[in-house]
């Protein structure tokens, strides 16, 4: 079961990229399904580990395109990836002292960094990159 399907609006025009946000929109449709399964407490820490092996990679890519194109946005969008890393902690340590509500936060955070990060901030360097050469 689904709660997001791919959207042009996510798309960013960079393949690499894109296909990064594909992979977390997969784990996004991933917990929501073992949510409504049930099965949520069975999956929760490999998903919380794909989505720190994620950030770390996802980030340091677009971080890597930040530097090599001097991307007047990058010190505020940085603050966002760290943001999201530190969240994926706390999410963690809420799930292993068992707080029931870690797992429907998890759903929720992620569903608002699809909207509200991928959407709009990564949205905002789309020109900037394609200016610059990066494809």
């Amino acid at each position: 079961m689904k709660i997001v399907e791919w959207s042009p609006k996510y798309s960013v025009s960079i393949k690499s990229i894109d296909d990064d946000h594909i992979k977390l929109l997969n784990t996004i449709n991933k917990l929501f399904d073992s949510i409504s399964k049930g099965k949520a407490n069975a999956v929760i820490y490999d998903i919380l580990n794909e989505l720190e092996q994620y950030s770390n990679f996802h980030f340091s890519r677009e971080e890597t395109f930040f530097r090599q194109t001097n991307y007047p946005e990058s010190v505020e969008h940085v603050k966002e990836h760290e943001a999201f890393k530190q969240k994926i902690q706390e999410i963690k340590k809420e799930v292993s002292d068992n707080k029931s509500i870690a797992i429907p936060e998890l759903l929720g955070f992620l569903s608002s960094w699809l909207k509200d990060h991928i959407a709009n901030s990564d949205k905002a360097y789309e020109e900037h990159f394609k200016k610059h050469g990066v494809v």
